[in-house]
């Protein structure tokens, strides 16, 4: 898909070379910022070409924030693994070769920082920094599902570009309390249509009890997640007029079993073919929309660090709505 459309201040980017294309005229075009934070890096022709544009502005400030989770999967492989030492995927080589990048990127005024260490023998390895945004001075912020590498370019996903002060204010506080750990709220009104959730799992459950509530009082629910699982899924099951769409070849093979539990006997399920779907988004009665970095699904919401912004611009809806067309008639 590579329609992407404007609604106020929000443009949806539906296809990665779109949005890295509008991301480069943002970062050449900033003024005294740019910090952009993902869970996955590589050090693949997306990572190289990330770290070239942020070298293309030495005057000003730059940060690249990553989760750890990138110095132990490269390329949906797992590196403590016979696959990862067998090099499956060129998992190794590209691995080996991502210190090399990032210490060029800091000796060029980069700064780079790594959140959440995975601990002695993996042992915090579920909890992870989900989140993909990128801040651009005070008025130019990126929200969605998509990472700095190869193959995740070449899924169907979203970023969600706005162009106001407020979003990016929020967004910052979120970035700030991951990098230096500045303390911010969980819950943010930004303005009378958009409210972001900072999701720190268990920290952070009330937040996502707000975002459950809203499910449920619900009539109609489309949800796009191709992860999604309790409670959301529950929460969705709850709702007579559902609609959950999944992709049809899913880089997690679990899941499937996950949606056949009698539970969910009543979720009316939809499969999207193409490409992967990684896009994350739920439409309630096509009014409000929740989007973000979280899959909807129980890692999200007893681990992950996560940003979920609930938008209840009209037209962006309709577009949303339109997307989730498409999807299932592919």
């Amino acid at each position: 898909m590579s329609e992407n459309s404007t609604f106020d201040s929000t443009t949806i980017f539906a296809d990665s070379g779109s949005f890295f294309e509008q991301l480069s005229i943002d970062v050449q075009n900033a003024r005294n910022s740019v910090a952009i934070q993902c869970m996955s890096f590589e050090a693949d022709q997306v990572g190289c070409k990330l770290i070239e544009l942020l070298e293309s502005k030495p005057n000003i400030e730059r940060t690249l924030l990553i989760d750890s989770y990138s110095r132990f999967v490269v390329n949906d492989t797992f590196l403590v693994s016979p696959w990862g030492l067998f090099n499956k995927n060129g998992a190794l080589k590209e691995r080996l070769a991502l210190k090399p990048l990032l210490k060029k990127a800091s000796d060029s005024g980069v700064r780079i920082r790594f959140t959440n260490p995975m601990g002695w023998f993996l042992r915090k390895y579920p909890a992870r920094n989900h989140k993909k945004l990128v801040l651009i001075d005070d008025d130019i912020s990126y929200l969605g599902g998509m990472n700095f590498t190869e193959h995740n370019f070449k899924w169907s996903d979203l970023m969600f570009r706005h162009q106001d002060s407020a979003t990016n204010s929020a967004l910052n506080k979120s970035f700030h309390s991951d990098l230096d750990g500045s303390p911010t709220d969980p819950v943010i009104d930004i303005d009378p249509r958009k409210r972001l959730y900072i999701l720190n799992g268990r920290k952070t459950k009330p937040a996502f009890q707000k975002i459950l509530s809203a499910i449920k009082k619900a009539k109609k629910v489309v949800a796009i997640s191709p992860y999604i699982s309790y409670p959301v899924l529950d929460a969705i099951s709850k709702i007579p007029d559902n609609t959950v769409i999944l992709p049809k070849r899913n880089n997690k093979g679990y899941v499937s079993f996950l949606h056949s539990i009698k539970r969910y006997n009543n979720i009316n399920y939809l499969y999207a073919g193409g490409e992967m779907v990684h896009m994350k988004l739920i439409i309630l009665d096509d009014e409000t929309v929740l989007y973000g970095s979280s899959n909807f699904d129980t890692i999200s919401y007893l681990f992950e660090q996560e940003l979920i912004l609930q938008n209840s611009d009209p037209e962006l809806v309709g577009k949303l709505n339109q997307v989730a067309t498409n999807l299932i008639s592919q």
